[in-house]
């Protein structure tokens, strides 16, 4: 079933279901002190100041850290999940790399899902002035209009909106939606496509493990997959939620991407494996892929 049905999805790609409250409770309440309390050196995920690179009349992807992405293709600059600050009980464990009067003119907004990882109203105000126009999962425009007046446009799974040479399609993720208490689900969410000529763009967002990636493969040339790597410990609870890097590879593999670009690690401290281990699993397990991996500082311009 891939559709959006009645304002709940019914289907196979809601992993919401799969952990049982108590053991988040368990986690998040009765977690062992020793690791609390344990102090565990890491290496600070470094920031580039690439901030001449943004000028740049070329088509580009820029990391903002986290799941946060400013990508320009065809003069077209696209802003994907933007979350500038803190969030609800986690602080940014390194700064944000460029305010949002750095980032210039945005002409498009897109939005994977609400948690609060990657969809942040405070960043939200901040980019509504720029007026940009935002593609979004169906039903996110009611929660979207508490950041601001948008013209926005929604799509369900595998649908497209198109501007020129360039297109932009919402395709499944393993996944799932809340914000508060009884709102679960209320809204999609999802991947996305972004197509400009010859360049395919494939931003996972928060994702599993799944078939659904060789199907996105097979309809997709994808030249570039930005992948999340991080918030996967404990491994009963969040394998339900996001990749871990070895599972991240493999869903590479899957759509068949020629490049891959790590994200979602080292920005906020969501879970419990050090902010420093997704990127150096990911480096130990890839150094014979077959595609290449692009890692790129928070901040850092990749010319494409």
């Amino acid at each position: 079933m891939h559709s959006y049905s009645k304002g709940r999805f019914y289907g196979k790609y809601d992993t919401s279901k799969k952990v049982k409250l108590w053991d988040v409770l368990r986690w998040k309440v009765f977690r062992k002190p020793s690791f609390q309390q344990k102090k565990i050196p890491i290496q600070p995920l470094q920031i580039k100041d690439d901030r001449d690179a943004l000028k740049q009349k070329g088509d580009f992807i820029c990391w903002l850290s986290h799941a946060s992405f400013l990508i320009q293709l065809g003069g077209k600059r696209i802003l994907i999940d933007p979350v500038f600050g803190d969030i609800p009980l986690y602080k940014r464990q390194i700064p944000t790399p460029y305010s949002s009067d750095v980032l210039g003119e945005v002409d498009y907004l897109l939005l994977s899902h609400v948690h609060y990882d990657h969809f942040d109203i405070p960043t939200l105000r901040k980019i509504a002035p720029k007026n940009p126009h935002a593609i979004l999962p169906l039903h996110m425009s009611k929660v979207l209009h508490k950041a601001g007046s948008l013209k926005t446009t929604e799509l369900d799974w595998y649908e497209s909106y198109t501007d020129g040479e360039i297109h932009i399609t919402l395709v499944p993720a393993r996944h799932w939606g809340r914000r508060g208490i009884f709102d679960r689900n209320k809204v999609l969410w999802g991947a996305y496509i972004i197509q400009h000529k010859e360049t395919t763009l494939f931003f996972c967002g928060d994702n599993t493990r799944g078939e659904h990636f060789k199907e996105i493969g097979e309809r997709f040339d994808i030249d570039y997959a930005l992948m999340p790597i991080g918030a996967y410990s404990p491994k009963n609870i969040m394998q339900h939620n996001h990749l871990n890097p070895e599972e991240a590879v493999e869903a590479c593999k899957q759509l068949g991407a020629k490049t891959m670009i790590p994200m979602h690690y080292g920005t906020y401290k969501l879970t419990d494996e050090p902010l420093d281990e997704p990127l150096a699993w990911l480096k130990k397990i890839t150094q014979d892929a077959s595609f290449d991996i692009k890692i790129l500082q928070a901040g850092e311009v990749l010319a494409l």
